[in-house]
């Protein structure tokens, strides 16, 4: 199966390798569940660095099936690409017992700044702001490609999920 988030044309190093390849994986279901559609709004992955602060950058195109009534994303579609993008860049700094399964969402806040209207190109910056034995925070930018322009700020938190490996045989 294909992937539908197209990757950059240059050489990825092994890092950005393994942060597309949890990229990839967002938009790939068999069932149809709550998500956004990556091939609909031309999502490309930009690039990653494992930092420290550890970092992925995404573009994508805002596709009319993500905007409100106004012709802007929608809220609920802003918050949504946020908690999918930003576990990509958590999976990929993890470790058998550290966030290997993504975690839960423990809260997400999201601040709206200016509104981002429908085919505007934008660039979704994700990093890891800090990471405990059960929790982490992410931070996530969204802002306009064309001119820099921050228009929405999120925050979120995760919990760890991983079953806790005692180390002993």
């Amino acid at each position: 199966m294909s992937s539908s988030i197209k990757p950059p044309s240059r050489t990825m190093d092994e890092f950005e390798e393994l942060v597309y390849e949890y990229s990839a994986r967002m938009g790939r279901h068999d069932q149809e569940h709550w998500d956004f559609d990556p091939h609909a709004c031309n999502l490309r992955f930009e690039s990653a660095t494992r930092g420290p602060p550890a970092q992925v950058s995404y573009l994508l195109t805002v596709a009319p099936k993500l905007c409100n009534f106004m012709g802007n994303l929608h809220g609920g579609c802003a918050a949504t690409i946020i908690d999918v993008l930003s576990t990509a860049i958590l999976l990929g700094i993890s470790k058998p017992g550290f966030f290997s399964l993504g975690g839960v969402s423990r809260n997400l806040k999201v601040t709206y700044l200016r509104p981002v209207p429908v085919n505007t190109e934008i660039r979704l910056v994700c990093q890891v702001i800090h990471t405990g034995r059960r929790l982490a925070l992410l931070r996530a930018e969204i802002s306009r490609a064309d001119n820099g322009d921050l228009c929405v700020v999120g925050e979120h938190e995760k919990a760890n999920t991983d079953p806790e490996s005692s180390g002993k045989m």
